[in-house]
């Protein structure tokens, strides 16, 4: 399986949860609780907004558009880019929109880079990162905002910086940087609108347009034949199984609660050489493990820094069962 390929199932397998609170300035805020509050806001809240993701030199911005209207949950992602691609979401039915069918074939639409927060757990944080939250307010958007620190406990996380919308937790920057101090990804928006004037045409498809309706994997679940003989503390697996993909491939996840380690197990005829690729904040390893007659080629992928997959390769084994 290359690692193109795994990249971009690691990152379908990543998603989303994000709540309106207000917060009095008299009390001092509480970072736990605002992580909580996050956790929820960006599916509880109406809001019209555009926010840019940077990597590296790479610069893209998008506009999101999110309404609760009937019981339903109405989104709309347009890359303000290129060739202006659109996904539109209605609860869990997902449409890509393309100008014609020939972009369609050349384009692979990502998920929201906000879907780095699957399973965030504000408890399980703890193992792993400091909190500060700085005194000062902060302006992100021309709004008042909390500014969080995660400083991590170890060298096996990276640091996180939140700012926070002051009046309903909403999620207005987020900066990963490295042990050296270095800005790797940042997603911050640069206006956002919360009581915005929607209107049902704003999540429908343009006639003229080609659409693909996008369907996530539901792999199934299977037993798990592989362990880790140690883990960096807070991170835990996130399944009790295994699930199984294409062509023999299973895949484990690992998680802190913030960062997400995807780790690929398919059989092969042929030994590969130990490698590592580096992708701005994410990191990529392969290594083959022998197993009686039989190899395996085992990938790990997640927004860690390297020295975390290459230890993590070091202690990944099968268990005596297999």
């Amino acid at each position: 399986m290359k690692l193109s390929v795994l990249l971009r199932v690691y990152l379908l397998m990543l998603g989303i949860l994000l709540s309106p609170f207000g917060h009095s300035a008299e009390i001092k805020p509480d970072a736990v609780q605002l992580l909580r509050e996050m956790s929820q806001s960006f599916s509880q809240l109406d809001y019209d907004g555009v926010f840019i993701h940077s990597e590296d030199t790479r610069i893209n911005s998008m506009r999101v558009k999110h309404e609760l209207r009937d019981g339903k949950e109405y989104e709309s992602l347009v890359d303000l880019d290129g060739n202006k691609i659109q996904v539109i979401r209605v609860d869990n039915t997902v449409i890509c929109v393309y100008p014609n069918e020939a972009i369609a074939d050349k384009h692979i639409v990502s998920s929201t880079p906000f879907k780095r927060f699957i399973g965030l757990d504000s408890e399980r944080l703890k193992l792993g990162y400091n909190f500060v939250i700085r005194p000062e307010m902060g302006r992100i958007a021309g709004r008042e905002a909390f500014n969080i620190r995660l400083i991590p406990k170890d060298q096996y996380r990276y640091s996180h910086e939140i700012w926070l919308d002051k009046q309903n937790s909403f999620l207005l920057k987020h900066d990963v940087i490295d042990q050296s101090g270095t800005l790797l990804d940042r997603i911050q928006f640069t206006s956002v609108n919360f009581t915005p004037d929607l209107k049902e045409g704003d999540f429908i498809p343009k006639k003229e347009s080609y659409l693909k309706k996008m369907v996530e994997p539901k792999p199934r679940r299977i037993k798990s034949h592989w362990k880790f003989d140690w883990l960096p503390d807070g991170f835990s697996l996130v399944w009790p199984e295994a699930r199984a993909l294409n062509h023999g491939t299973s895949m484990l996840l690992l998680s802190d609660g913030m960062a997400t380690i995807s780790i690929f197990v398919e059989p092969v005829k042929k030994e590969k050489a130990t490698s590592y690729l580096s992708m701005n904040a994410t990191v990529a390893g392969e290594k083959t493990i022998k197993v009686g007659k039989q190899l395996y080629l085992v990938t790990m992928v997640g927004e860690v820094p390297e020295v975390t997959i290459e230890k993590l390769m070091s202690v990944f084994m099968p268990k005596a069962e297999l």
